[in-house]
């Protein structure tokens, strides 16, 4: 089926976030071929946020080309390993790859070589990309249950990406999950490298029979498929968004649920977060996801008016006990991004709460409407995977950063702290120590 008729369908999924900054990427591909048809962009736009990225292909794809002539299997097993580091290298220069070079067309015989391969390298991995179990094919299918087994054992989310459904399937007929559907919109740089990651697998899309006798394996009808700016995953369990009910439950079982006030842990991180701040005082402050205050208490000693908010209720009433002697301190309930207080901020402090925002880019166009142009922008995000949590805390940062210049950066295996202003100047150069 042409790519113009499946267009209407996959105008309509929602969109997710590539990976972004502190993330870690893993591509399985079944085949050379596979990890840029089905997430090149993905590759692309990872890599460009500042994501790790690393491309594991399961098999050399060398029974592919049956009227290969007189040319050896060998030749053609190199030809496709070279045209998969040409591929990623256009992709995502700095990616790692992986070639395993297990028997083509017979991976669910291997399945436990794979397995093994892929935990050696996902242990530290946000997300696990694969080839999608329901695409009629053996080895997509024994890709896709080996990168599910990795992912149930670190954490890690799963996305598969469709790539021969586009040609065997109707798009009325029910052949693709349409709720699980999600996308992931490139830019300009994104297709750009895509397109010539796609001209890098020159075996699959040009004759390599003696005279050009033999067909192509993808022709430019297929081809087209994957010139799309947004690429379509199927996401099975993508963290869905906890309702309000979620958290006052954990405040009705626990005075402070997070323990936010006896561990060390969570004083050092609001210490970190207060020392990154690049200004000594603020005008007017908003914290959404305030908690019980604990962090609002201390940006309230440097901050002339702060707006505290939480989504729940039980959490607001003890800030607001916390807090009650503090008269520049205003605490109330409201549920980021859909709600969002009047009038201009100097600060927005996003503490642990980025994550459990489902459209990511509405709270970037709140920040971008309330923050002064001279106005400072922090966040600060658990890295580790929570199915509790719809976007790691790279993603997040990669959508709220989005246009500013990036200051500060602190990356531990636990959070990720960063902070964004308009103009990039750092401290010593605001305050005349160095031009």
């Amino acid at each position: 089926m042409s790519a113009s008729a499946w267009a209407q369908l996959l105008d309509r999924p929602p969109t997710v976030p590539p990976p972004g900054p502190a993330d870690h990427l893993l591509v399985v591909a079944a085949h050379p071929g596979d990890e840029t048809l089905g997430a090149g962009g993905l590759i692309a736009s990872a890599a460009a946020a500042g994501a790790d990225v690393t491309v594991v292909v399961a098999t050399d794809g060398d029974t592919s080309n049956p009227a290969y002539g007189a040319q050896s299997a060998d030749a053609l097993t190199s030809l496709r390993r070279r045209e998969v580091y040409a591929a990623v290298s256009a992709l995502a220069p700095r990616a790692q790859v992986q070639l395993l070079g297990l028997p083509d067309g017979h991976l669910d015989q291997h399945a436990d070589e794979l397995v093994d391969a892929l935990e050696r390298v996902a242990r530290n991995c946000t997300h696990v990309v694969s080839t999608w179990s329901g695409d009629r094919h053996p080895d997509y299918e024994a890709c896709a249950r080996s990168a599910a087994e990795v992912c149930q054992r670190t954490g890690a989310r799963h996305w598969q990406f469709p790539i021969r459904v586009w040609a065997w399937a109707e798009r009325d007929g029910g052949d693709l999950p349409a709720g699980q559907l999600r996308g992931v919109r490139l830019d300009h740089a994104a297709v750009q490298a895509k397109a010539a990651a796609i001209e890098c697998h020159v075996s699959q899309h040009q004759p390599l029979a003696a005279g050009g006798a033999q067909e192509p394996i993808l022709d430019a009808a297929m081809l087209e498929h994957f010139r799309r700016e947004t690429e379509i995953f199927v996401v099975e369990s993508a963290g869905e968004v906890v309702s309000r009910d979620y958290f006052e439950e954990l405040y009705a079982r626990e005075d402070d649920p997070w323990k936010l006030n006896e561990r060390f842990y969570e004083r050092r991180k609001r210490a970190a977060i207060l020392a990154a701040l690049t200004k000594p005082r603020f005008h007017r402050a908003f914290e959404p996801g305030c908690a019980t205050g604990l962090l609002t208490a201390d940006l309230a000693t440097r901050c002339d008016e702060v707006v505290a908010w939480d989504i729940a209720g039980a959490a607001v009433e003890r800030a607001a006990q916390r807090l009650g002697d503090l008269a520049h301190v205003e605490v109330g309930v409201g549920a980021i991004p859909d709600q969002w207080p009047g009038g201009r901020f100097d600060l927005i402090v996003l503490s642990e709460v980025g994550y459990y925002c489902a459209d990511l880019d509405a709270l970037a166009q709140r920040i971008e409407d309330s923050l002064d142009d001279d106005g400072v922008l922090v966040a600060c995000h658990w890295r580790r995977s929570s199915l509790m949590q719809p976007h790691t805390a790279g993603a997040v940062h990669a959508a709220i950063g989005a246009g500013r210049h990036l200051v500060v950066s602190h990356v531990e295996d636990d959070f990720l702290l960063q902070l964004w202003t308009r103009t990039g100047i750092s401290v010593a150069a605001a305050e005349g120590i160095v031009s």
